[in-house]
């Protein structure tokens, strides 16, 4: 981790961290000054003018669709630049042509962006809902072979859930979906920019992801990866200038669909966003995926060990030999919300989730700032 090696000058990118401890890039991730920069410069220096610096906006958009698809092992031809992950997951759960009876299975750990757009479709077309129930914060694969048959369409999972931090093993439910011709749809909000992904090694058919948390973008960028055999399988439920082969032909013409990803873009995006989205996916890139995971586990393992010494406090989040799956770790204890509010007081910024604290360090915290939050628990747990 040579990036890592003088930590102090990564911390230095994000000016946030001198006025707060900020745990809680599971919410919202911090922006480096380079991509507050780009913002400001595209206010001050190219929007200013209007749509001179258009073509140089589009550019930008494909460098970021080029980065994205990067990241995450894809081609370009197979991602949509969309504002977020419930955008995302609309369009998949909107697109499929269902057929009356089909099911969809779900799991009960799931974020609600990831359960509403599937209850809406079997509310239109008769499908039934299944729900994979978790076993102490845990689902195990089991679970889902109870529930997926021949009928099954859709498995609907966050890679990483939201609450507690549990890591489903991709690779096996794509396998296992796909040995009764379902479609394994994911929410990667919560593990894109954390976790080193590779979409094709793990068989994933569609990944819809928001990149203001783990990817330190601005809030209302996002992607969806549509597997490239699957893209003409999805209807497009709504279209636009940009969805079609030629955008730039503004003439009276029966429309075309683009052949790629492209198709789901009716419109035209925040370039202001894209500005600061290609700043930070540069960011990184230069640090590194692989990077940046073992960082964010290490952080994530300190503070486990720590919270194990106090006996007032219960880990929400399962662990494996101790260690969590993820940099999400959720706790809790008799008087969550009193320790909650005092973490609050004193510039600890983290979440409270369902009864729970969640602390969701990323590659810019120090062990220093886990020390300081653990010692602050330990003074106001009962």
């Amino acid at each position: 981790m040579k990036m890592f090696s003088n930590i102090l000058d990564v911390r230095k990118d994000f000016p946030a961290i001198e006025n707060y401890n900020y745990l809680n890039t599971a919410s919202v991730g911090l922006l480096p000054k380079q991509t507050i920069s780009a913002i400001k410069r595209y206010l001050d220096e190219e929007r200013l003018y209007g749509n001179i610096y258009w073509k140089e906006w589009e550019n930008k958009l494909e460098q970021a669709r080029s980065l994205i698809a990067k990241l995450i092992g894809a081609t370009e031809e197979e991602i949509a630049v969309v504002p977020n992950t419930s955008e995302g997951l609309n369009i998949v759960a909107n697109g499929i042509k269902w057929k009356n009876k089909e099911n969809i299975v779900l799991n009960d750990l799931e974020f609600p962006s990831n359960i509403f757009p599937w209850q809406n479709q079997a509310k239109k077309h008769n499908l039934e809902i299944r729900i994979a129930k978790n076993v102490r914060g845990k689902i195990p694969l089991e679970e889902y072979e109870k529930h997926i048959d021949d009928s099954t369409r859709v498995v609907a999972v966050s890679w990483v859930e939201f609450q507690n931090g549990f890591k489903h093993d991709l690779k096996a439910l794509a396998e296992l979906a796909h040995a009764h011709s379902a479609y394994l749809v994911v929410d990667g909000t919560q593990s894109v920019g954390m976790l080193d992904i590779d979409v094709k090694k793990m068989n994933v058919d569609f990944l819809a992801c928001a990149c203001a948390k783990w990817l330190i973008s601005p809030i209302g960028t996002g992607f969806l990866y549509i597997r490239r055999d699957l893209v003409d399988e999805i209807d497009a439920t709504y279209v636009g200038w940009r969805s079609v082969k030629d955008p730039e032909n503004f003439s009276y013409r029966w429309f075309q669909l683009n052949d790629t990803a492209r198709r789901f873009e009716a419109g035209s995006p925040s370039f202001l966003g894209i500005q600061g989205l290609m700043e930070s996916l540069k960011y990184i890139h230069r640090i590194g995926p692989r990077s940046i995971e073992r960082r964010d586990l290490e952080l994530a393992e300190y503070l486990v060990e720590q919270f194990l010494e106090i006996k007032q406090l219960k880990i929400v989040t399962p662990l494996n030999e101790d260690k969590p799956q993820s940099a999400i770790v959720s706790f809790t204890c008799r008087n969550v919300e009193e320790v909650y509010n005092k973490l609050l007081e004193n510039r600890f910024i983290v979440s409270l989730r369902l009864n729970a604290i969640r602390v969701s360090p990323h590659f810019y915290n120090v062990k220093q700032e886990i020390e300081n939050l653990v010692n602050l628990v330990k003074n106001e747990i009962r």
